[in-house]
């Protein structure tokens, strides 16, 4: 029995150091940098983007074809997607790797409505 209570308290701190650890070594949530390019007075951002059918509809094209690719990461599926009336896209955010950085621009730019595409998509670093 005695045994058991110091096994059981042994796992604790052990389980207590762990989680500290990870809590250290977790990267922060804070992206406030990699956004500083829509602060500027004249960014295009999707708060000052039309909200016209036609361009709902170029977004909603958009949105679909990369949902639609099969092996993307999570990261890519949900990059910010700015389209402007002369068909210019800003594509922003992370993704896994180079590869999906050129599929996203890719399918951006097959889609009908898009003349010019902008990857400002970032590859991030993940932990090990």
């Amino acid at each position: 029995m005695r045994t058991l209570a110091l096994g059981a308290a042994c796992l604790l701190v052990l389980l207590n150091i762990g989680n500290d650890a990870l809590a250290k070594s977790a990267p922060k949530a804070d992206n406030t940098a990699q956004n500083s390019g829509a602060l500027q007075k004249d960014a295009v951002t999707a708060e000052k983007q039309g909200n016209s059918s036609n361009e709902v509809a170029v977004l909603a094209a958009i949105r679909k074809s990369i949902m639609a690719e099969k092996g993307l990461s999570m990261d890519a599926q949900n990059v910010k997607i700015v389209y402007s009336k002369k068909g210019l896209v800003i594509l922003r955010g992370p993704v896994d790797s180079v590869d999906e950085k050129a599929k996203v621009a890719e399918l951006a730019k097959s889609c009908a409505g898009v003349t010019t595409i902008k990857n400002q998509l970032t590859v991030a670093v993940k932990p090990h």
